[in-house]
This record gives C-alpha cells, structure tokens and sequence, in this order.
C-alpha cells in the first residue's frame, strides 16, 4: 500500500493537493503563527469549560440529546462543505483524464479523493471538539476522546452522500446549481442554529421547556435513536456500530459511483451546459455607468451571494427585534456599533467578490477605460450594494432616536471607506462557481477586516453610549 501508486501514496498526494490548496497555504506565511496562537487560546478555553463541566455532571438522557444536537448540526455544515469539495476535486482540478489514463486503478483514485474530502470537512470540526476532548480527558474523562473517531466516521458519510448529490446535480442542472445547493444548506443551518439560539427571547419559558422535553430520550437512551449520540459518548459498543454503519455507507457509495468515474462521465470533459450561448453585440461603453454595471453583473452571478449575505447579515436580527420594541439591551444606542461591524463585513465581501469574480483582467486592462476607473466603479458597485441593504435599519434608528444617527452615519463612513479599500488590496477568500476557476482571496485580509470592523464598531459605541465605562465600575464593584 505504500508504494507507488498504492492507496496510502495516493492519499498523502491528495493531502498535499489539499493542504497546497488551503487558505492558510495561499496566504503570507507569518499567518501561521497567529494561527497557532489563536489554536492555543481555544484550548485554554476548553480547559477552563470542561474545569466547569465537570463540576455540574447531567443524566445520561440530557447527555445524549446535546450529543444528538451536535452531530445533527455538524452533519449538515459538513455536508454543505463537502458538496463544494466533491466539485473541486472530481470537476474544477481537470485532471480525471490525466488519472484515467496513467496505469492507477480508477476506484482507487475516487476512494482517495472521498477520503480526502472527509478530511477536509472533518479537520475544523475535529480540532475545535478535540479541544474540548483533550480538556475533558485532562480532568479524568477519557470517554470525551470518542469525539476524533465519531466525528470522522460521520465526515465519511457526509463526503459519501456529497459525491453523490454532486454527480446528480452537476450532470442534470450544472456547477453552479450544485454550489448553491451547498450554499443554500449551509444557510439554512446557520439560520436554524441562530434561530435556536435566540429562542429563549421570543418564546415563553413553559413552551420551551415542553419543546426540549418532547426531545428528550427516555432514561438510558435505549434503542437505535440513540446510537451515534451514545457512540460520541463514548460507550465501547455504540461507538464501533455507529463506524462501521458510517463504512458502509461510504463504501456503498464508492461502489455505486465507481462505474460511472471509470468511464469518463466524472470529469469537466465530460460535462456540458444546457443549450447554448446566447450571442452578444454591440460596441463597449467606456463610461463610469457602463463598468458600474459590470460590476454589479459579477456580484449577481457569484453564486453564493444571496445565501453568504443572507448569513452575514443575521445581525439585523436582534437590531430590528431592538427598534421594533420586541427586545431590550440597555437602549436603542445598542443597535449603533451592531450596524457598523455588519456595514463593513459587507463591504468587504461584496469588494471581494468583484475582484474575485474577474474572469480576464487582461482584457479589462487593455479596454478603453483608466484603471483608476476600474477601481472606482469596483467601489462605487459594492458601496452601493452594502448601503442598500443598510438603509431599511438605518432607517428604523432615523425614526425611533434620531440624536444616534451623526454618530451612525460617521462610523458607517469609516468602515464603508476602510474596508473597500482594504478589500482591493486583501480580499478576503470567495469560491467560484465554474470549473477550473481557483479560489482568490486571503486570511489575512479576512483577520484585517474583522478587526477594521470591530474597532469602528467600538469607537462607534464610545460616540454614542450614553456613559461607555460604566463597565469599569462593575468590574470594580
């Protein structure tokens, strides 16, 4: 297995196509040691959550239903990633036919490229789980260490039903489909775990306690309901079902997709769009509106748009529950800094997009427009776009306490402005629909931003709170 075209070689190139590929990789090489700060600190948090778990032991019932939230969540983000990476690696790479043809056996490069996947989708999930294992193990709890086999075993799964919904989906509706529908799970997850969160707030208390208890399993969580919580807690006989239930799958799989990738049908060659292009005239408008326009034609095909923004913007959430009444942090002022961090998330994106979704900057540079231009309406189209989605709250703090709105509208301009142009310099990382096309962006840019927004939204909170250190006498007392 080790040699040559054996299945172990083949996996160690497959990790380094995936490591080579990854953003930390693709970004300056002094992000890997804040990287590993940031990996340090999670794990003294971990420390000091278990030191707290531990104190306050729950039922083996309420264990299990947290066990079975988890999985449940972690299952359908895994999947979502792992339909993006299934169309990497069978269809954006180009080279399935380079592989067909060399002397390996096909099925030994699609189970390779499935376990890769698993990997990959497994790898955040199992670092911040591992955290909290390692902790739990530390103060006497080795049963917590489950969590590295479970959650592979279940990324097999997640890969496995992955590869096949994107064969499916590709073949019949085309790349950009598959993605979305990726996108599209991924949002809904999202959407349903901040919704879950926020329950507490918009639900009377008995009928959210009725809600967990009809979730909850019986005492001692018999059955197969059961199973895979009860394997992620560790019990020996849970824990070898739940992975060979998981192998299974992954091997059904493999042998039912195993035909149709030696013949050729999974590979970029092999596909083809429904109809055809639709041919274009007409002589090139070198005026601002005209590269305005193209701007904001990129931003509508990027097809993650609506589901990333959708995500992003959760924040107007909790800010419009705040101006409408429904909810009380300390004051309407609260909403200020929330809007100001989300005005320059979106920015930031959206610039990233533009500069990301460029498909011949070539020809864009030889047109008869100045690049101070390009870059301008570039600007102008994502500034556009993120205070359009801004005005609806901007608008509800107008009419609730219009003495906010100098400050508002002062820190949105300086997030709107510092984020645009660290966007065309740094821009955070997208993924692009169509076959072959690499992922742009860096960490980097993505760390920056997060900082730019958060200290604008601080300094936004410090204009308008009406006393910003009260803080420090709580502390105090």
């Amino acid at each position: 297995m080790l040699r040559q075209q054996g299945f172990l070689w083949l996996f160690g190139h497959e990790l380094r196509v995936l490591w080579r590929g990854s953003i930390l990789v693709r970004t300056q090489k002094y992000v890997l040691l804040p990287a590993l700060g940031v990996a340090l600190i999670f794990q003294g948090i971990a420390l000091a959550l278990a030191w707290s778990i531990i104190k306050h032991p729950l039922p083996l019932a309420e264990m299990v239903l947290i066990a079975d939230l988890n999985l449940f969540f972690f299952f359908l983000l895994m999947l979502s990633r792992a339909m993006t990476r299934a169309i990497d690696v069978l269809y954006a790479r180009g080279d399935v036919d380079f592989l067909l043809a060399s002397p390996i056996a096909p099925g030994r490069v699609l189970a390779v490229r499935m376990v890769g996947v698993a990997a990959s989708v497994a790898a955040p999930w199992l670092l911040l789980g591992g955290a909290l294992a390692n902790a739990l193990a530390w103060f006497g709890q080795p049963w917590a260490l489950a969590v590295y086999p479970m959650l592979f075993g279940e990324a097999l799964v997640a890969a496995a039903l992955a590869f096949a919904l994107v064969v499916a989906l590709v073949g019949q509706f085309g790349p950009r489909i598959a993605r979305r529908a990726g996108h599209a799970l991924a949002l809904v997850m999202g959407v349903f775990i901040f919704a879950l969160g926020q329950a507490p707030r918009f639900m009377p208390a008995a009928a959210l306690g009725r809600f967990w208890r009809a979730l909850m399993p019986p005492p001692g969580a018999p059955g197969l309901a059961s199973l895979f919580a009860r394997g992620l807690l560790g019990h020996a006989d849970a824990l070898a079902a739940s992975l060979a239930f998981s192998l299974l799958v992954f091997l059904l799989v493999w042998l039912g997709l195993g035909g149709q990738f030696a013949a050729g049908n999974m590979s970029a060659a092999a596909y083809r769009p429904a109809g055809a292009a639709q041919r274009q005239g007409g002589n090139f408008r070198g005026n601002a509106s005209a590269v305005f326009m193209k701007n904001l034609r990129l931003l509508s095909r990027f097809p993650g748009l609506v589901s990333q923004t959708v995500y992003r913007a959760l924040t107007l959430v909790p800010v419009l529950a705040i101006l409408a009444g429904k909810l009380r942090l300390g004051g309407v002022w609260v909403v200020v800094p929330l809007l100001v961090f989300l005005t320059g998330q979106l920015a930031l994106f959206f610039i990233s997009v533009i500069v990301g979704s460029e498909d011949a900057p070539e020809l864009a540079d030889s047109a008869p427009v100045r690049e101070a231009r390009l870059r301008a309406s570039a600007v102008s189209a994502a500034a556009y776009i993120t205070l359009l989605l801004m005005a609806l709250p901007v608008l509800g703090v107008l009419l609730r306490a219009p003495t906010l709105m100098p400050g508002l509208i002062a820190a949105m301009a300086g997030v709107l402005a510092s984020n645009l142009v660290l966007g065309l310099r740094l821009p955070i990382p997208v993924t692009r629909a169509a076959f072959g096309k690499a992922q742009n962006g860096t960490l980097l840019g993505l760390i920056l931003g997060v900082g730019v927004s958060s200290t604008w939204a601080v300094a936004a909170w410090l204009l308008v709170a009406p006393n910003p250190l009260a803080w420090l006498s709580h502390i105090r007392g």
